[in-house]
């Protein structure tokens, strides 16, 4: 019992050696700031976690790393999934203030926070348990947000996107719904994380698989009022939720955000072709791009093999130099394992169909600056079907994350890469009216 109780004691006294003597333990909260614009912070640097956390940022208990404090000095690092910030501050009079550098980032970038000591860390309305679901022949790693009070609650379960494949990815979404009054279950995708299996040669099926164990989960537990539990879909998580539904009665309501409506061809043809184009390639190079993903599938559907696909990719991408700069580059090598799953054969699947089918409450989320999907494209397809249950609504100014993006063609004023206005709003009105009348 001693030896466990050592780590607890040096955390402890590494963040109370201040030469000042003011104790950094703690909850802190204030904001970060560039050229005029704002965003919240808060830190939680009590002794058995240090965490950080940005509403604005949607980043809730991101862990911090690098923490030091000498002489009133207190420094820590944040490693985000495209960079690291690293914050310098100075401890004085229960306040923080600093400034934050970016890696890589420009030399002259005068970014700065401060935070300021509370009285106390705020309390949660819910609690975490570590969940092991048993899903076929794997076994996910989940996180359960359970209500602390007493009583019947809704529930979701939080799917994932294509690279977006650990549990920690979905804090804020998690703690976005748990705040509301939902139950919540998020799970390390199988083969990430402390889930067994092998995400890359697994297809579509095995994916629906353990979204359907997940539900299974929600709805044997005694606090989850069965006739409220949905599923929530993020990108490639969103794009199943329509077949998802053909295969279990569970959900009540689903709700996809940045769904690619029709396959992940029809994804790869206009995200690589966007780059491509906006790289000073030509209208007519991005075209070849987009074919280029199309002949691909094609020639899966046709039964070519690993190996003449392999070559096909070659080939062309020698052909267009241009092609390396996307998923078909030249020196590509596909795993003879890896092509039955989903990155390959799941390309000939189109999900189109079970859109149309939907026969539930459903909720479509889109950012009109997403650069991975044709939000236009993907709208106008969901509104000819004329289905009475589907609700599309486009955010200006989103991306794919449903963040404001600044774009310096087309933006004078720099901002942060934040939640975009009015989603949670939105949000928040249409469970509650979902919820509400069940």
């Amino acid at each position: 019992m001693k030896l466990k109780l050592i780590p607890f004691l040096l955390i402890s006294i590494l963040l109370n050696s201040c030469a000042n003597s003011e104790t950094i333990t703690g909850y802190w909260a204030g904001s970060i700031g560039l050229n005029g614009k704002i965003v919240d912070l808060s830190v939680d640097l009590n002794s058995d976690k240090q965490t950080f956390s940005s509403y604005d940022l949607m980043l809730v208990e991101q862990p911090i790393t690098n923490l030091k404090i000498s002489n009133g000095n207190i420094n820590f690092s944040l490693v985000l999934s495209d960079a690291e910030l690293y914050f310098k501050g100075e401890l004085k009079n229960k306040q923080i203030n600093g400034k934050v550098e970016m890696q890589n980032g420009p030399p002259n970038m005068n970014m700065v926070f401060n935070l300021t000591k509370q009285s106390k860390t705020p309390e949660k309305s819910y609690s975490i348990e570590t969940l092991s679901i048993k899903s076929n022949n794997v076994v996910l790693s989940a996180d359960f947000y359970k209500q602390k009070k007493k009583g019947k609650f809704p529930a979701l379960v939080l799917l994932h996107g294509s690279s977006t494949n650990l549990k920690s990815y979905y804090v804020f979404d998690a703690d976005f719904f748990a705040k509301r009054g939902f139950e919540v279950l998020i799970f390390d995708k199988r083969g990430n994380g402390k889930s067994t299996g092998d995400y890359d040669t697994s297809n579509y099926d095995d994916l629906i698989e353990d979204a359907i164990a997940c539900l299974e989960i929600l709805n044997k537990r005694e606090s989850v009022d069965k006739s409220k539990i949905g599923l929530w879909g993020y990108s490639q998580g969103a794009m199943l939720l329509p077949k998802i539904i053909t295969k279990t009665s569970i959900p009540s309501f689903i709700i996809a955000k940045s769904p690619e409506v029709v396959s992940v061809t029809e994804a790869a043809a206009y995200s690589d072709s966007l780059r491509v184009v906006n790289s000073e390639n030509s209208k007519s190079n991005g075209r070849i791009v987009a074919e280029s993903h199309r002949k691909v599938e094609k020639m899966i559907r046709n039964g070519n093999d690993y190996g003449s696909v392999e070559k096909f990719i070659h080939q062309n991408a020698q052909k267009y130099n241009f092609m390396n700069q996307t998923g078909l580059y030249g020196s590509l090598n596909i795993d003879k394992n890896e092509f039955d799953g989903f990155y390959w054969k799941g390309r000939t699947e189109n999900f189109y169909s079970y859109w149309k089918n939907l026969n539930i409450p459903t909720l479509v989320l889109f950012g009109e600056r997403d650069a991975l999907i044709n939000t236009k494209k993907n709208k106008l397809l969901l509104d000819s079907l004329k289905n009475e249950y589907i609700e599309v609504m486009v955010f200006p100014y989103a991306n794919h994350h449903l963040k404001k993006i600044f774009n310096p063609a087309f933006d004078k004023e720099f901002d942060f890469p934040r939640l975009i206005e009015g989603y949670t709003d939105f949000l928040d009105k249409w469970t509650e009216k979902e919820i509400t009348k069940r």
